[in-house]
């Protein structure tokens, strides 16, 4: 058995050279660093492809095919036992996992720290390994317009399958808010300012080139108070980054539900265009419920995040939305939010006028359930 735990970085991109760049730079300059890539393959993407290697070369290269759908499922099974494997050899340093491309981390880190924290089958597996950080790694060249593009995965051969219908976007967003370190290896002033405005505080970091040196990827440190927050929207907050370069954020932030189809209305207003957005809404119709709002690159996700006392956390019933432009007018989006939320007039009818009302977000939230607004 190890002496000590071997630490794991797990490394995201939307960008194939990006990463593979990132993947070359730890093999040429930490030949004790042990990298595990899994890639999507094969006619349709219905094959899992595993490497693992070191400055040496490669160790393993296996084809396994997807036993069901869900590709971070499927990374987070084969992930387990191999890193067992390679931590029972004792040879190497340090991890560093490069996922697939467009994976989303959160799935895959807290499946595998789930693994890791309570394994039955692998006793010793908390002794042999440690998640040490999640990396983004992003071309600062293309990122501002990979964020606001319309382009859906599928387009660039990036898609998780045949139902894929992410947005790379979106997808680079979630990235960037799911990471420890976030390097961006030729962003100017305006993209870097963009990354902060969208990062956790303090995660982004340009050096030119050598953001890709072994020891910039290997000293992110995980930071597992801020990862139960990463797609909880009870928990979204602006990272403070100050407005500049044209980029500014929004903390919309109002007590007061959103009125079904004045928000409907306003979805344009909110989410389209140049921006990036994240938070949570409640409607009348649906008091117990956390709306989960997700947009960038023209896409946006509404989905029912559970009731407001899921995390065991007391969380203030609010409707709250960051959302992130660059040359749009803000002003366009403060006005929207307002006019989406109830008046006072329609506040002193009360609630209870509201429930077992279809509200047109059933596609979204499912059925109104019919009870009570409280």
């Amino acid at each position: 058995m190890t002496a000590s735990r071997l630490p794991v970085t797990a490394v995201t991109a939307v960008d194939a050279a990006s990463r593979d760049a990132a993947v070359l730079s730890v093999q040429l300059d930490a030949p004790d660093v042990v990298v595990v890539r899994h890639d999507l393959t094969g006619a349709g993407q219905g094959l899992l492809r595993r490497v693992v290697s070191d400055g040496t070369g490669a160790l393993e290269d296996v084809v396994v095919p997807l036993e069901h759908a869900c590709l971070a499922c499927a990374v987070r099974e084969d992930l387990l036992p191999t890193l067992v494997r390679v931590a029972e050899l004792d040879r190497w340093s340090a991890a560093l996992l490069a996922l697939p491309l467009a994976s989303e981390p959160v799935p895959v880190v807290r499946g595998l720290l789930g693994m890791l924290d309570g394994a039955a089958a692998h006793r010793s597996v908390r002794q042999l390994l440690s998640l040490a950080g999640v990396v983004a790694v992003v071309d600062g060249a293309t990122a501002e317009h990979d964020l606001f593009c319309d382009d859906l995965l599928d387009e660039r051969d990036l898609a998780h399958g045949d139902g894929d219908a992410r947005s790379v976007g979106e997808v680079l967003a979630r990235q960037l808010r799911s990471a420890d370190l976030v390097l961006a290896p030729g962003a100017d002033a305006r993209t870097l300012t963009l990354l902060e405005h969208l990062a956790l505080p303090g995660t982004v970091q340009v050096d030119g080139a050598s953001d890709l040196a072994a020891d910039h990827l290997l000293r992110s440190r995980h930071d597992p108070r801020a990862s139960r927050g990463w797609d909880d929207p009870r928990a979204v907050a602006p990272s403070g980054a100050p407005d500049a370069h044209g980029v500014w954020t929004l903390d919309l932030h109002d007590w007061r539900p959103a009125h079904p189809e004045r928000l409907r209305e306003n979805l344009e207003a909110l989410a389209d265009g140049r921006l990036v957005g994240r938070g949570r809404f409640w409607l009348p119709t649906r008091p117990d419920a956390v709306g989960m709002w997700d947009g960038a690159g023209g896409q946006l996700s509404i989905g029912d995040a559970g009731p407001w006392d899921a995390t065991g956390v007391p969380v203030e019933r609010s409707t709250r939305l960051v959302v992130t432009g660059v040359e749009e007018d803000p002003a366009l989006v403060r006005d929207a939010f307002a006019a989406s939320l109830l008046t006072d007039a329609e506040l002193a009818r009360g609630l209870a006028r509201w429930a077992g009302r279809s509200d047109g977000f059933e596609p979204w939230l499912g059925d109104v359930q019919v009870g009570g607004a409280a």
